[in-house]
């Protein structure tokens, strides 16, 4: 749970000190900035927010969710114009809320999402969740080394 926690944190340290013109720059050609790469990972976030509710609430119960095509969402939700503040002040609260469901609620972790796809525990939701959020902060540092930002 600390590592799911953390990732707010450390999303938080990587952004300091950059301002418009750096949160436009990318790794290269055909890649997606740092505030496209912030808003990507608030909006999978609120995805899996409302997964991760859903197997806490219902384990065992069967929850259909619509394909994300990132790609899609970035264009359509203007990722490449908005501002990161709130995506980011979101994703903080998004990861203590999750963090405080799963120490508050009995077994939490072992509880069950069914999804068309199969199965997963919380723990495994989790986990992937903490994978994604991760691997593209790694991206917002390799763009900062790239520009020496």
């Amino acid at each position: 749970m600390q590592t799911y926690r953390e990732a707010a944190r450390i999303l938080m340290e990587v952004l300091d000190g950059l301002g418009d013109r750096e949160l436009d720059l990318s790794r290269g050609e055909g890649k997606w900035t740092i505030r496209e790469i912030v808003h990507h990972i608030v909006e999978c976030d609120l995805n899996y927010f409302q997964i991760n509710r859903y197997a806490l609430a219902n384990t065992g119960e069967k929850y259909f969710f619509n394909e994300f095509d990132a790609h899609v969402w970035n264009q359509s939700m203007n990722h490449n114009q908005r501002d990161i503040r709130i995506e980011v002040q979101l994703f903080s609260t998004i990861r203590e809320y999750i963090s405080y469901l799963c120490e508050i609620i009995p077994n939490s972790l072992d509880r069950i999402l069914v999804h068309q796809k199969g199965t997963a525990t919380v723990r495994d939701a989790l986990n992937h969740d903490i994978n994604h959020s991760y691997h593209h902060i790694e991206q917002i540092k390799e763009t900062r080394r790239i520009h020496s930002i």
